[in-house]
């Protein structure tokens, strides 16, 4: 069925206004929950880094899966469950853990642990039908536009859920009422959902349940995104961009607290002054839609992306606020990076494997985050304890490597080329299943 213009306005807006909701609940209880472990393990900043690895190993276990789910179910009906899910379980907390949540036995740095895996995992099956239902909403021709509404939404998000995090957890320094706030916002984005038309694309007798035909998806899906070489090459760059900035979201909060004297307020306007970069950069990206070759302008901001990154170890420990304003900056080249990126895909990837391919991309990404940590993690330790070397390669260092990366990107043809050159060796794979295109 054509979409038209204010059709698909209309149901995006219902959609993101959910989302909206539930990432600020995600956001608040999130930034109380590293704050936390900040504040209660300040000699182990190793504790931040196993943290973020309890926060994206689901997404390295279940990504596989949740690809084949949201290409194979109603993607509308995965989100709803996964959001389900995420608000049962921390409600699950709230209700065990004691009246006292600042400091008991119950609520351990273990505890946390587990709070992370299983909200996360919940977010590894959300995610991806969120992304694969996208271009059932929006036309092709409007992708760059709606992924960068959907990233500075995001962004305002992101830029409030840090200060009202800070605020909330100064105000009862309590990680188990602050809880409730996620769940309320889950049943919002629930609602939202419940509200919009999203159809079943999978053709009659597709929904198959046995291993075989799982493995036989997760098959398909590997070889559509292995057998083009663009497109491999866009995943792997992205996967190696994540563990190269691992460390640096990992360590930024014991960096401002050591280095620049900062508390969880200094912390909360670095998150705000970075999300204020990725809104304008989503909001400019709205605005312009972009160039015809949207893998030019990925590859130019991830060069700044990393320049801004590695400034930030140049900046004198009483100027802060050069410290925000490269953090705006690092968000704005990063909504240059993310938005094209996810219209590249949108656009390119046939829609009955887009699922996979998400998942795919998901967990190399996440798989890097982890192991970026595991060698950071003890690492931070050891440099914390020594103070002639300090944290501050953990922030240049990635910062360069970075730069790089986006240089050498600009070297690879086939990379170059993923908007205009679709192999014919992967239309197989995407003719097994039947989608309606959109007109």
């Amino acid at each position: 069925m054509p979409l038209t213009e204010r059709g698909w306005i209309s149901q995006l807006s219902v959609v993101l206004t959910g989302q909206v909701f539930s990432l600020m609940g995600s956001g608040i209880v999130q930034f109380a929950i590293i704050w936390w472990l900040n504040a209660a393990y300040p000699s182990q900043p190793s504790v931040l880094a196993i943290g973020t690895i309890m926060g994206v190993l689901p997404v390295i276990l279940f990504s596989p899966l949740a690809g084949v789910i949201a290409d194979k179910y109603n993607r509308k009906k995965v989100m709803i469950v996964a959001d389900a899910c995420i608000a049962l379980v921390t409600l699950i907390f709230f209700l065990i853990l004691p009246n006292d949540g600042s400091s008991s036995a119950l609520l351990s740095k273990n505890t946390i642990y587990i709070l992370l895996f299983l909200r996360a995992a919940g977010s590894a099956f959300h995610q991806p039908a969120l992304e694969a239902a996208m271009p059932q909403i929006i036309p092709k021709e409007q992708l760059v536009r709606g992924a960068a509404i959907t990233q500075m939404l995001r962004s305002g998000v992101s830029m409030l859920a840090p200060m009202l995090g800070a605020i909330l957890y100064g105000m009862m320094q309590n990680l188990r009422f602050i809880l409730l706030i996620d769940v309320a916002t889950a049943a919002v984005a629930i609602l939202s959902l419940l509200l919009i038309e999203l159809p079943d694309l999978a053709r009659s007798g597709q929904h198959q349940t046995g291993l075989r035909d799982y493995l036989h998806d997760l098959q398909l899906g590997y070889h559509y995104v292995f057998r083009w070489k663009g497109l491999r090459a866009l995943i792997i760059m992205f996967a190696l961009a994540n563990f190269l900035l691992a460390p640096v979201l990992a360590m930024i909060a014991k960096v401002i607290t050591v280095y620049f004297s900062g508390d969880a307020s200094s912390y909360a306007f670095f998150e705000m002054a970075l999300a204020v970069g990725l809104m304008l950069g989503s909001l400019s990206l709205s605005v312009w839609g972009g160039t015809q070759r949207k893998i030019v302008i990925v590859n130019a901001a991830q060069i700044l992306c990393g320049l801004f990154i590695a400034s930030i170890a140049l900046i004198p420990a009483t100027s802060f606020g050069l410290v925000l304003a490269a953090a705006a900056m690092i968000g704005i080249s990063s909504a240059y990076v993310n938005s094209p990126v996810m219209a590249i895909l949108q656009a390119h990837v046939d829609k009955a494997m887009l699922g996979r391919v998400m998942s795919v991309g998901s967990m190399l990404c996440s798989l890097a985050m982890p192991i970026s940590l595991i060698i950071i993690g003890p690492l931070s330790d050891w440099m914390i304890a020594n103070p002639d070397i300090g944290l501050m390669p953990v922030i240049w260092l990635p910062g360069l490597l970075s730069t790089l990366l986006g240089v050498i990107c600009f070297f690879l043809p086939s990379l170059m080329q993923i908007e205009t050159h679709v192999p014919d060796s992967v239309r197989p794979a995407a003719q097994d299943l039947f989608i309606e295109p959109l007109s």
